[in-house]
């Protein structure tokens, strides 16, 4: 028979899709009562265990390792639990309107000599350096906020540049210091940013610093004019300080079940992550929107809805081979879920032959469907050019077998196991506290279910089916579409490799949130090793804007890594 065409009838479920059920699953999802369904917090179990009663009731086997679950270990929000302080002589800082820690700190307490260095900036070719040849060690290191008045100085003043130059140079702790006769309210700390400089870090009011070091007034004026030179100024101070921060793990859960199949038809998972961004941080495309619920009705309550209704129909009309169906958590921290799973399989991978994801497919009442990782199967452009259009739907698909996209399907690529990723697009309420209810098309989703559970069937319909290795290169190889991110960084198109040296970032980019530094060199994203600029732009290029992605870089001889969130290249 022909390629596209199945060796046996296809076994498709007696009743369609049903819209209403769909609309009220995300409903349930998207509630504020789930708090965004944040991997490893309490509206994420409460989802977890809402999809292992659904399917309880439904009758599906357990397929987790207790139940329907399986737990494995998340990062949780990082948190400034209120204690910080600064103190020297007689005198104790403490609280939001003299000290916070910052974004980058480590929790811990360091006593030692106080050093002031100016506005802890380096720069050879403006002839500017704070630190000179001074050794820190055991030292606590103060430094101002910002940038002198120079143009050839605006782009240093970066915090967490200022932050690790002093430790570099052994400081056992760095405060940040407003600067003199400006805004005296201090930042509120930021879970969303991703840097580390593993040092107790505070920010301080000036007023406040104004009792340890008395003419700092004076002193940041001379730098300013240019009156008195940079370089170090050792404070007869000795002070102690705190940073009240944690950086704690938790436990997710991904919820897994079998539905039977009446013959002997291939295993297919079909599956979908059901986690959020809880209250924005990490991932959030709303800068002012942390702490607000990012609900996630289309990413994924709508996904997860999808697979749920298809549980519910091959219950009742069981398909021709097992089909497992797997809601992941974690996705969004790094397809953290599926990677357990992947790791730590709950039944035998062998017997897999494709994955078919839902990941947003909550917009398609236009017709418009993206179909992406097309040419990870011999067979799968032609089951869908005749899949679509009796689903109703109008798919852009993507050829490339690399998986584009971000999404679980991509744990099961780099796997060799065929994979399908159905999506309907961004939009303007994508990783924002706006991606309520409200927007999901249950219409749409219904037409996307249907043409998910022909997909099914023809896979297990077909004889087998067959892996298509990626190519090295597939430009040409996508109809339309594909995704535009942003890193912010500038390469060192000098260095040799391998690796790709960074020669500086973009101010409030994602490479600068995330604490990357001029110098480092970045050897490995997520699973993809970069030798050089080509596998760096292949990552961007796989990728969507909120996507997190792992980065692993070399920094002063240590390997290090740091999750990143990429943006939009039409980013400000």
């Amino acid at each position: 028979m022909g390629e596209g065409a199945p060796e046996t009838p296809l076994v498709l479920p007696g009743d369609p899709p049903e819209a209403g059920r769909l609309f009220d699953d995300v409903a349930w999802l998207a509630d504020d009562a789930r708090e965004g369904r944040r991997a490893g917090t309490a509206g994420e179990l409460a989802s977890a265990r809402w999809i292992a009663a659904r399917f309880e009731e439904l009758g599906a086997e357990p397929l987790g390792s207790e139940g329907y679950l399986q737990a494995f270990p998340v990062p949780l929000p990082a948190r400034d639990e209120g204690g910080s302080f600064v103190a020297g002589g007689d005198a104790r800082f403490e609280g939001e309107k003299d000290v916070v820690p910052l974004f980058c700190s480590s929790a811990g307490t360091a006593q030692g000599e106080l050093v002031f260095c100016g506005y802890g900036i380096v720069s050879p070719d403006a002839g500017w350096d704070d630190f000179g040849d001074a050794d820190l060690t055991g030292k606590v290191c103060a430094i101002v906020r910002g940038t002198p008045p120079r143009d050839d100085l605006a782009g240093d003043g970066a915090l967490f540049q200022k932050v690790m130059e002093g430790k570099r140079r052994g400081a056992a702790a760095v405060i940040v210091v407003q600067p003199p006769g400006g805004e005296e309210s201090l930042p509120s700390f930021d879970s969303g940013r991703g840097a580390r400089a593993n040092v107790p870090a505070l920010m301080m009011s000036a007023a406040a610093f104004e009792r340890l070091l008395a003419d700092y007034a004076r002193v940041v004026e001379g730098l300013d004019s240019g009156a008195d030179p940079p370089g170090p100024r050792p404070v007869a101070q000795v002070v102690r300080v705190r940073a009240d921060v944690s950086r704690d793990r938790g436990t997710a859960y991904n919820v897994l079940a079998r539905v039977p199949g009446q013959g002997d038809g291939t295993t297919v998972v079909v599956g979908a992550h059901f986690d959020h961004l809880g209250r924005g941080g990490p991932g959030s495309l709303a800068p002012d929107g942390t702490g607000e619920i990012h609900n996630g009705a289309d990413d994924n309550a709508s996904g997860t809805a999808v697979c749920l209704e298809m549980a519910r129909l091959w219950m009742r009309d069981p398909p021709a081979g097992d089909v497992v169906v797997a809601l992941w958590s974690g996705e969004e921290l790094g397809l953290l879920g599926s990677e357990y799973w992947a790791r730590a399989p709950t039944m035998d991978l062998s017997e897999v032959a494709m994955n078919v994801n839902l990941d947003m497919v909550g917009r398609a009442e236009s017709g418009k469907l993206n179909v992406l990782g097309a040419g990870s199967a011999a067979q799968f452009v032609a089951w869908l050019e005749a899949a679509g259009p009796r689903a109703g739907l109008d798919l852009q698909v993507n050829l490339s077998g690399q998986g584009v996209g971000g999404s679980d399907h991509q744990t099961f690529i780099k796997r060799d196991i065929p994979a399908l990723h159905l999506f309907t697009g961004l939009h303007s309420d994508y990783h924002r506290p706006s991606d309520d209810v409200e927007g999901f098309e249950a219409g749409g989703a219904a037409r996307v279910a249907g043409l998910a559970l022909e997909l099914v069937a023809r896979a297990q319909a077909a004889d087998e089916i067959v892996w298509t290795p990626p190519q090295a290169s597939e430009e040409g190889a996508q109809r339309r579409g594909g995704f535009k991110t942003r890193f912010g960084s500038v390469p060192d198109y000098a260095f040799g490799g391998p690796g790709m040296r960074l020669d500086g970032t973009s101010p409030r980019g994602p490479a600068q949130k995330a604490g990357l530094l001029r110098g480092d060199v970045i050897y490995r994203i997520d699973d993809v090793d970069v030798e050089g600029l080509g596998e760096f732009m292949y990552v961007l290029n796989s990728h969507k804007p909120g996507d997190v992605i792992t980065v692993h870089y070399i920094r002063d001889g240590q390997r290090e890594s740091v999750p990143l969130t990429l943006e939009s290249a039409q980013a400000e």
